[in-house]
C-alpha cells in the first residue's frame, strides 16, 4: 500500500508481469524509475523470488580466455567487468591465475635503448608505460638515457 501523500509509480500487476518476464530488481527499478530497494520490498510482499543479477559472461567463455593465456585484467577489459569478478569465478572454477603478461620482452628494450631511446620513447614504440619499462630496464641493470 502506497503511504499517505505519495503515488506509487506502478501496481503490483506490473511488477508481477515484469518479474514474470524475468527482470531483477534493479532493471525493473530502471524501467519504473525506482530505486532497487523499492522494487524489493513490493516485490518480497507480493511473495515473488528474487532474480538474480545477470552474468556479463559464462563460465565457458571465462575457460576458453583463460586457456588462450588472458589474465584476469584482460578477460574483464573484454567482458566490460572489474578484474576482481573475473577472479572470483575463476577460482570458484578452479583455474591458476596467469598473472600479468609481458609488454615486451629484454631484447626489445635493449634493441630501442642500443638506438638511444629513453624510457619514454621506448614506453611508446612498445605500448607500455615509462615507468614500466625504467623497472624492467634497472632489472636489466642499464643506465638511464635522458633526452
Amino acid at each position: 500500500m502506497a503511504r499517505s501523500g505519495r503515488k506509487r509509480l506502478f501496481t503490483d500487476q506490473q511488477l508481477i508481469d515484469i518479474h514474470k518476464q524475468g527482470f531483477n530488481d534493479i532493471e525493473i527499478g530502471k524501467k519504473f524509475g525506482v530505486n532497487r530497494s523499492t522494487v524489493c520490498i513490493h516485490r518480497r510482499r507480493l511473495g515473488l523470488k528474487a532474480h538474480g543479477r545477470r552474468r556479463l559472461f559464462k563460465d565457458e567463455q571465462l575457460i576458453v580466455l583463460h586457456e588462450k593465456g588472458f589474465n584476469d585484467y584482460e578477460i574483464g577489459e573484454k567482458f566490460g567487468v572489474d578484474a576482481r569478478l573475473v577472479n572470483h569465478h575463476r577460482r570458484k572454477l578452479g583455474l591458476k591465475a596467469h598473472g600479468r603478461r609481458l609488454l615486451f620482452t629484454d631484447w626489445n628494450l635493449i634493441k630501442f635503448y642500443k638506438n638511444g631511446l629513453s624510457d619514454r620513447e621506448i614506453g611508446e614504440k612498445l605500448g607500455a608505460a615509462r615507468t614500466t619499462v625504467g623497472i624492467r630496464r634497472k632489472k636489466l641493470g642499464i643506465k638511464t638515457i635522458r633526452t
